[in-house]
């Protein structure tokens, strides 16, 4: 049974869905609404990671197609970086949009 999120972790998930989709925002297009997408690397079989390890996939590179993360999750990491790599790069948009605010 899955645990109710924090505030806190609804605000971090909020503030990561409004980022719109990262591979999106590679290919130029910044505005291109969201999903969320728990990573999973170095979760166990079927875990998903915390409501923090979030990223922002559109439904076409999530799950969606033949660029979809779902489809194929080595193509979709040896084209575009690791679920961690993603990770990162998100953290990073989050603290400059939160720059961008102050």
């Amino acid at each position: 049974m899955a645990r109710t999120k924090t505030k806190k972790e609804k605000d971090h998930m909020d503030k990561v869905a409004r980022l719109g989709c990262i591979i999106c925002r590679k290919e130029g297009n910044p505005l291109v609404p969201a999903e969320l997408h728990h990573i999973r690397e170095m979760t166990g079989m079927g875990q998903r990671s915390s409501h923090f390890e979030v990223i922002p996939l559109c439904v076409m590179h999530h799950r969606i197609g033949k660029e979809a993360f779902h489809y194929s999750s080595k193509g979709f990491s040896a084209k575009w970086g690791s679920q961690r790599q993603l990770l990162k790069e998100t953290l990073q948009l989050l603290e400059t949009e939160d720059e961008l605010w102050i």
